[in-house]
């Protein structure tokens, strides 16, 4: 007599029962580490681009130089301009002349040129000039620098000591620059930036 082997109905359904349970166990194993890796490239990424913008504001602000420039009228514009309304397409809450570089294995040798921040719409740009004066017949380049902004503000530090939102208040002092620089940046997500450089 020939014996036969194989499973049970009941073997059969504790297999797939224990496949079942572990194919759960897995997929929401994966699914979290997805999740995860998720939020990780999203805080990573977020934190990179202020990191970014941070040090682009921080190389600009350190390379000012009290060189008045000129726009596209003829009119005599301070070598640091602070504002808070933008009224022209290439307007900046902060505008200043940077100094040039002299044989720097790197960008070699460039003249001083006009750099500023622009937020609106909840983007922070970073705008710069390819020549020193702003005439009518050249355009900036224009990048963004940080998303999800909900807040730029900068302030300037006056000799009396005093904060101030804009720079200068008169055009007397189109060739001075001011004794600090203040930006605060408030993302939506709800972080706050804080730096302050000491110019004087």
């Amino acid at each position: 007599m020939i014996k036969k082997t194989g499973f049970t109905l009941i073997e059969l359904l504790i297999a797939i029962m224990i496949f079942a349970i572990i194919s759960i166990i897995s997929y929401r194993i994966i699914s979290a580490l997805l999740i995860t890796k998720e939020v990780v490239t999203k805080a990573q990424n977020k934190w990179g681009e202020l990191a970014g913008s941070i040090n682009r504001i921080n190389m600009a602000i350190n390379s000012a130089i009290p060189l008045p420039i000129r726009n596209a009228e003829g009119d005599v514009v301070a070598s640091m301009l602070g504002k808070n309304k933008l009224n022209q397409q290439f307007d900046a809450q902060l505008e200043l002349t940077i100094s040039g570089r002299i044989g720097d294995p790197v960008y070699d040798t460039t003249p001083p040129r006009r750099v500023g921040f622009r937020f609106i719409g909840g983007i922070l740009y970073e705008v710069n000039w390819p020549v020193l004066n702003t005439i009518i017949t050249t355009t900036p380049r224009v990048d963004q620098l940080l998303h999800n902004v909900s807040s730029f503000q900068v302030q300037y530090l006056y000799p009396d000591k005093q904060w101030r939102d804009q720079w200068p208040l008169d055009n007397n002092n189109t060739s001075h620059l001011p004794s600090g620089v203040k930006v605060n940046i408030l993302m939506v997500s709800g972080e706050r930036i804080i730096r302050q450089w000491n110019l004087q």
